[in-house]
């Protein structure tokens, strides 16, 4: 059994994995006792993991005492990184591009990954497998925190609730312009990517990803947990099932 671990800016998540499709076990604060209690009720025998923060060395340690090898720029992958500072790329867009690259229907079209989290990362990988980079965006609730504290009287609102084409009342207004702004965001993205390619696979994942309301569309597809299915990829890549 291989343990996954996606350390991102906000959440610790974990997921296990015997070669079959991830699991997702735990989606909480970041902590090595977590890691010790899941090390001793699975039978683990490696796995990989990938992290948007900086050192952490009691983590490390552990991880690397169970085999459990991280995500690098020098690790090899499945698809080629064009980036042009390759160790600067995050390694949670690459494992990403990986997950959703391994599901593509492969008929000669990129694919767009979509990941909406804390922030929203979209990501482009072409046709014959290059990841070529992609753009970075202020999340749902980094938009809706900046409006109340970049302002005098906007208040702080909840992502949930009425989304009106146009608002009614200082709440709506807030919500519907965050909200319907990312998804004609997205839309935009979109209609650029297919007119210069002729075509386009996206995929949608990440905690925020029900709030995308992407219609008429063919040729997207939800995924959870697409982190995980890059990192259980590149595990079988590297010989390491």
């Amino acid at each position: 059994m291989k343990l996954l671990l996606d350390i991102g800016n906000t959440l610790m998540k974990v997921a296990v994995s015997n070669g079959n499709g991830p699991e997702m076990i735990y989606s909480g604060d970041l902590s090595v006792a977590v890691i010790r209690r899941f090390a001793a009720d699975y039978d683990i025998d490696g796995g990989m993991w990938c992290s948007t923060r900086g050192s952490l060395p009691e983590l490390e340690r552990l991880l690397s005492e169970m085999g459990i090898e991280r995500l690098t720029h020098e690790t090899p992958v499945p698809l080629k990184n064009c980036y042009s500072v390759p160790e600067r790329l995050g390694m949670d867009r690459l494992a990403a591009a990986v997950g959703a690259w391994s599901m593509a229907p492969h008929e000669g079209l990129p694919v767009l990954v979509v990941d909406a989290g804390t922030a929203i990362t979209y990501d482009l990988v072409s046709a014959g497998g290059e990841f070529l980079g992609g753009n970075i965006a202020p999340g749902i609730g980094i938009r809706l925190k900046s409006l109340h504290e970049h302002t005098g009287a906007l208040p702080l609102v909840s992502r949930d609730g009425e989304t009106p084409l146009f608002g009614h009342d200082t709440q709506t207004a807030i919500r519907s312009g965050v909200i319907r702004g990312i998804n004609h965001e997205l839309e935009g993205y979109i209609s650029a990517l297919e007119r210069e390619y002729g075509g386009l696979f996206i995929f949608l994942t990440g905690g925020d990803l029900d709030y995308f309301e992407i219609k008429g569309k063919s040729g997207i597809f939800a995924v959870n947990n697409l982190l995980f299915r890059g990192l259980e990829q590149i595990i079988g890549y590297n010989g390491k099932k």
